[in-house]
């Protein structure tokens, strides 16, 4: 709702507020005329799109209507601005994400560059509300280029400090610093600033002090925390300080300056006192038992988690209470009092299951392990272990659901987005297409004039003298410079059309980076989990001098194990990286690529016994596309075809059965298409794989075989030169991978 408010801000005349009242403006309103009436309608329409978005639904309609049977453009635009706002509000998104694209599009045409800003802000609050962080921060760009281009200071500053919002949301700290500094150098140019400015001065330097401590830079955001104290403290806003305070506290401890740490959290608690604020009052309790925590003063810092405890208990923060009493149970640990350890950490893991802090309850069963181990009792360490690594199991799958949820979303609207641009670039790239034809006629025309000029020369060869061989050589020259020039023109010319091409195969590419983020995200995470809990035992065994040098082997090999699969996977994924820089396009045909790819594995396939059945189209026309990538392709179905072969070979010798494993290679044309397919009587894909066979790092192979790139690679490929690439699979039948491509 404050986002809300905000952006009303931007476009509604705020003298008229201030001077008269809703019910005045709207007797105002139904008393005017023209475009005075207009302008009545958007301001009361965005008044009551943050209270009532219906209501301001309805009057941005109204001016709608109005607007376009005056031929009013600027109130029309605005009118949607309007419509967008108030569905935007009223939680109807993909409403609201229509609204501001159609204002977009009306004020795109009109050149209404700032309106063009506020239509798409409208739409990365769609996107970002949705947590589509990537498409949000791409339409913010897009507006601040648009004022940067009309040297609009103030539009530049609020567009950085969005941008920097969702850099922090999205855990982006490098690209949070990079904007919110932004936002400083704006206003270092300015010689005064006002009091929201000098309010968003201090809040940019807090942002970049947040931004530095999550980069392990602490030193950096202890030097950011003093200036937003500072500016803080120019404007005279108390509680803004204190909040500034307790960032220097916590900069401090990062940097393990434990006194001054305690006394600016000291400074914090006794500001709270003052103010009878319980609620904060918690994270400060706990954060100075941090402090003595970390200095071996046990017995104070039991004296603060306690505090703390009990205001939790009193204002019903229940993450208070599991963080009091887990941190309590640390101290009794420190200091050998097991039993004591483990009964808060019971007492804390009983309410993080009720309340279901799925984290928390992981936190608590680790420390469970610690203390069983160091008590000895390593079976029940060894339970403790499995549920928290069960628990930890659980978030990240959660968090990845989430995670693939949301770039489905994302797929999607990108998906329409393409689609738009593609229907409103048809027109030109016809009009391309048809400059393309009459230059390749002229050029036709001109080769046909110069092979007939040659004709006539060499028939006169033998009986002209070398008079005529001069005029013979001129005749030649200029004939070149006619071709040159008419070839330079009609490359010009498709160089024109290939940029128009290369735009749409740009945002096909982009879909598949959020997806690959996940997926590199997950395929690593598990073997650090594994070094760093190998390097947790170790350290453990270490301290208590309770180890053998073959213990310390067995734990060396199996992380040495995880580090050989970070880089098969960081391997991997270099590749897929290459895969996907700008393809080279030409003229191939499909036969060629097909025979250079079978001629590479003819032999191994071979060897295996694998029946190669191959079927090829004589009257293939050619299509445009780069050979080598193509051949990639076709080596890769190959491949996954022949794995699928052996997994089912296998199983049938395991049941005694003859098989022969047989893949099939096929292909053919209709009037548009030529089309490649790769068939085999393999295993086949359950029906569950089949929509994620081409997800980057989804793969049905064993983890030490593959990494599910290979047909993540070929799909963005085939796609990149506007083809297809599609399954269709039985289980424990047949597989049939068919690639379409237009013809050229």
């Amino acid at each position: 709702m404050r986002k809300a408010i905000l952006y009303l801000l931007l476009f509604i005349p705020l003298p008229i507020i201030a001077q008269v009242s809703v019910e005045q403006l709207e007797q105002r309103m139904n008393e005017a005329q023209g475009e005075e009436q207009l302008e009545l309608i958007i301001t009361l329409g965005n008044i009551y799109a943050s209270s009532e978005p219906d209501k301001g639904l309805e009057l941005g309609l109204k001016a709608a209507f109005l607007s376009k049977r005056m031929g009013n453009v600027k109130y029309e635009g605005k009118a949607l601005l309007l419509m967008g706002l108030s569905s935007l509000n009223a939680k109807q998104k993909e409403n609201a994400l229509r609204y501001y694209n159609r204002a977009l599009s009306h004020f795109e045409q009109y050149n209404q560059q700032i309106d063009q800003v506020h239509a798409l802000e409208g739409i990365a609050e769609v996107y970002n509300l949705d947590r589509n962080y990537y498409p949000a921060i791409s339409q913010l760009n897009k507006a601040l280029s648009v004022a940067i281009g009309l040297n609009n200071k103030e539009l530049q500053t609020e567009l950085h400090g969005k941008i920097g919002a969702i850099a922090l949301d999205q855990k982006n700290y490098t690209l949070a610093h990079r904007e919110f500094t932004s936002v400083l150098d704006l206003f270092k140019a300015k010689s005064n600033l006002t009091a929201t400015e000098q309010m968003q001065e201090a809040d940019a330097y807090r942002k970049i002090g947040i931004a530095y401590r999550n980069l392990g830079q602490f030193k950096e955001g202890l030097s950011a925390f003093r200036k937003a104290l500072e500016a803080s403290g120019r404007m005279n806003e108390r509680k803004q300080e204190i909040e500034d305070l307790n960032e220097i506290a916590t900069s401090f401890y990062l940097l393990q300056e434990f006194d001054s740490a305690l006394t600016y959290y000291n400074r914090v608690l006794a500001f709270y006192q003052l103010q009878k604020d319980t609620l904060p009052m918690v994270d400060v309790l706990l954060s100075i038992g941090d402090v003595f925590l970390e200095t071996m003063q046990y017995h104070q810092a039991v004296a603060s988690y306690n505090r703390g405890l009990e205001m939790a208990t009193h204002v019903g923060n229940v993450q208070g209470q599991v963080s009091g009493l887990v941190n309590i149970s640390r101290c009794f640990n420190a200091y050998g009092d097991y039993p004591s350890a483990k009964e808060y950490l019971n007492k804390a893991l009983k309410i993080a299951m009720r309340e279901n802090l799925t984290n928390s309850a992981a936190d608590v069963h680790k420390y469970l392990s610690q203390v069983f181990e160091e008590e000895g009792r390593f079976l029940q360490a060894l339970e403790h272990y499995k549920l928290w690594s069960e628990f930890r199991d659980s978030i990240y799958s959660e968090e990845s659901g989430q995670k693939m949820a949301r770039l489905q979303i994302l797929f999607d609207i990108t998906q329409k987005e393409k689609e738009n641009e593609i229907l409103r670039q048809n027109s030109q790239i016809q009009k391309l297409e048809l400059v393309k034809t009459q230059y390749q006629r002229w050029v036709f025309i001109a080769l046909a004039v110069s092979l007939f000029a040659l004709l006539i020369l060499l028939g006169f060869f033998y009986s002209l003298k070398q008079r005529e061989l001069q005029k013979q050589k001129e005749t030649e020259q200029r004939i070149v410079e006619m071709n040159k020039n008419l070839e330079k023109r009609m490359i010009e010319e498709m160089k024109k059309q290939d940029k128009q091409q290369l735009l749409l195969a740009q945002k096909s590419k982009l879909e598949s980076l959020g997806t690959l983020a996940v997926g590199l995200a997950h395929e690593i995470n598990q073997p650090l989990g594994g070094i760093s809990m190998g390097l947790d035992n170790i350290l453990i065994k270490l301290s208590e001098k309770n180890y053998s040098e073959e213990y310390i082997k067995e734990k060396v090999n199996l992380m040495f194990d995880n580090v050989e699969r970070i880089k098969k996977i960081i391997e991997h994924t270099r590749i897929f990286s290459r895969a996907q820089k700008q393809v080279t396009l030409e003229s191939v045909e499909m036969n060629t690529v097909v025979r250079n790819a079978l001629s590479m594995v003819e032999a191994q396939y071979k060897k295996a016994e694998v029946e190669l059945h191959v079927k090829l189209s004589d009257d293939l026309e050619h299509i445009i596309a780069d050979k080598f990538k193509l051949e990639q392709v076709v080596l890769n179905l190959l491949s996954n075809a022949k794995h699928a072969l052996d997994e089912k070979e296998a199983l049938m010798r395991n049941q005694s059965l003859e098989y022969r494993k047989v893949i099939e290679i096929e292909t053919h044309h209709d009037g548009e298409y030529v089309y490649l397919s790769v068939k085999d009587n393999g295993v086949g894909i359950k029906k569950k794989d089949i929509d994620k066979i081409f997800d980057p790092f989804y793969t049905t192979k064993r983890e030490d075989t593959g990494t599910g790139l290979g047909l993540s690679i070929s799909y963005g490929f085939i796609k990149d030169i506007l083809g297809e690439i599609t399954v269709d699979s039985s289980e424990g039948d047949y597989t049939c991978f068919e690639v379409k491509i237009l013809k050229s």
